[in-house]
Order: C-alpha cells, then structure tokens, then sequence
C-alpha cells in the first residue's frame, strides 16, 4: 500500500514548488534566433566594462607587443590643443582649458588630483621639423646635444630661440579609479619650461629617495594653467603638471598586495620595449618660452611644487 502522506518522487515538497525561482530552458526555434540576430545591428557600446568579463579570457591578443599598440597618453587641454577647437577632427565635447584627458580614448579626467602607479620611465630627445612639429626628424637626439641648447637670435644677444629638439620625460603609469580596472597610461612631461621641467624632477625625486621598485608608489597628478607670452606678446594660457608623492602602496590588504603583482608584471612586460605614442611638438611653440624662464617660479602664481 502506497503511503498518501509521503510525497511521490513525481511531486516536489510543497514549499519547494513555491519558492522556486528557476527558469525554464525554452528551446528557441529558429525564428526566435532569426529575430534576435537582426537586433545585433541595434547593440552599442558601453563605456564600462561588463562584470561578466573574464579577465582571464584573452583570447586573440596573444602576441601583442607593446610597440605594436599605441600607448594612450594623459594630456593637458590649453588653448592650442587641437582637441579644444570644433573645427578639428580630434575635437573633444564638454572639455575645458585646463581639463586632463586621455588622447585615445578621449575620456576627459578633469584637473585631478588622478592616482598613478609608475610602471616604467625614460627620457626621450626628438628634433621636430621646424616648418610642421607633427614630423620627428631625428627620434634619437643623445644627451648634451647642441641642438637641445637655446641660442640668440642676434650674436650675443638674450638666448631667445628654443633647442631645436625636445626633451621629454616619460612615465608610463597605472591608472587608478575607484570601481575601475587599472589603466595604462603614458605622462610624456614636455620640459619646454620651467614648470615642465619642475614638475619632472620633483617625481624622479620621489621615485628616487622611496628607496624601491618605481612600482612600489603611490602618486597623486593635478593639473594648472599657468600664464603665458605668444611670440606676438599675446596672453597665452599653457597648462603644467603638478606631482605630488602619496606613500607606498600598502600590501597587508589584498587589494594592494594584488596591485603591487600587478603592476611588476607590467614592469617586466615593458622593460626594453619600444613604445609607441603620439607627442605634441608644437602645440606651445608659438608661445614665449624664455619669457616664462624668465620670471621665478612663484612670480604671480603659487608654487607648483611640492
């Protein structure tokens, strides 16, 4: 005799059956998958990055090398960004003077303070045609070169006219946002002015007097508009770097303890590559250089310092 009381396998426990919240795996039909095919065409992007990404998943990027890619770099928008005129193909909607930005991905970060990791650093040396300062003439200007040096324009009058080539010291860094995965990014700091040029020693600094690894530090980056002359004795606005140091990075969480893993792997990853980026030549040569290194740091504005 079968017992009433006892619920057959056929038939889950009443409150199973209440509570369950499974759904159903319906067969699509072909229609169906037709259907939903021809909404493919209506998908767009989104700007963050989905949660069901796998981050182990890299499939179809092995074998990209760091000098294959371009390494998006962290600009400062002022008035001769091309980014900054509605006419320009590279113009960027809602950015402001003094606004950092990312020049690939146009994402605009606004003056700061931004959190870097420091991957990798160097110095780089480019002599620009004079006639287009989009076009390097020589990639490879060695240190003490004369071309690096100002001259006068009449002999032995004030030392008025820019080195023919350019100094640049660059920081390829993580970027970090709260939510966000790290972000590769380059801070090529263009050292065509003493602010420039303060703003790159003060991080070499820092990097230097930590005593460890560059990937072991934390730094904050702002960035200022400071005043300018054009050759024409224009008012000019050109926007500088402002480093500050922001400590170690902490590894008795897991968070930092990942993060410092992470950012040695980019080190090892970098190290003696080529990296690709697209620098600015001229986008302040038309503005009085001399001028500013002229006048003190401080001389009616605050010192951008530490």
């Amino acid at each position: 005799m079968v017992d009433k009381k006892k619920p057959q396998p056929e038939d889950p426990p009443k409150d199973q059956a209440a509570t369950s919240t499974e759904v159903p795996v319906v067969q699509s039909s072909p229609e169906n998958q037709m259907a939903l095919m021809a909404q493919f065409g209506d998908v767009t992007g989104v700007a963050e990055r989905p949660e069901d990404v796998d981050p182990n998943d890299l499939a179809g990027t092995e074998g990209i090398e760091p000098d294959q890619i371009r390494l998006p770099r962290l600009a400062i928008a002022q008035g001769l960004s091309p980014q900054m005129l509605p006419t320009e193909s590279s113009f960027i909607r809602g950015l402001v003077i003094g606004d950092m930005f990312n020049d690939v991905t146009n994402e605009i970060y606004g003056a700061g303070p931004l959190t870097l990791v420091p991957v990798g650093r160097r110095v780089v040396r480019i002599e620009f045609d004079a006639n287009d300062k989009k076009v390097p003439l020589d990639m490879e200007v060695p240190s003490g070169d004369p071309r690096l040096q100002w001259t006068a324009s009449t002999p032995g009058g004030k030392k008025d006219l820019p080195p023919r080539a350019t100094e640049f010291f660059e920081f390829v860094c993580l970027l970090l946002r709260p939510g966000k995965a790290p972000e590769m990014i380059l801070v090529s700091i263009k050292a065509t002015n003493k602010y420039q040029r303060k703003a790159a020693k003060d991080w070499l600094t820092f990097i230097s007097m930590r005593g460890a690894a560059i990937y072991r530090g934390l730094y904050t980056l702002m960035s200022k508009i400071e005043k300018g002359k054009t050759k024409k004795g224009e008012d000019f606005n050109i926007g500088v770097f402002i480093v500050r140091n922001a400590g170690f990075i902490p590894t008795n969480i897991a968070a930092g303890k990942a993060l410092v893993e992470f950012a040695k792997q980019q080190y090892e990853r970098l190290n003696g590559k080529t990296i690709v980026v697209n620098r600015e030549g001229g986008d302040d040569t038309e503005f009085d250089t001399a001028a500013m290194d002229a006048a003190p740091v401080g001389a009616g504005t605050e010192d951008p310092g530490m």
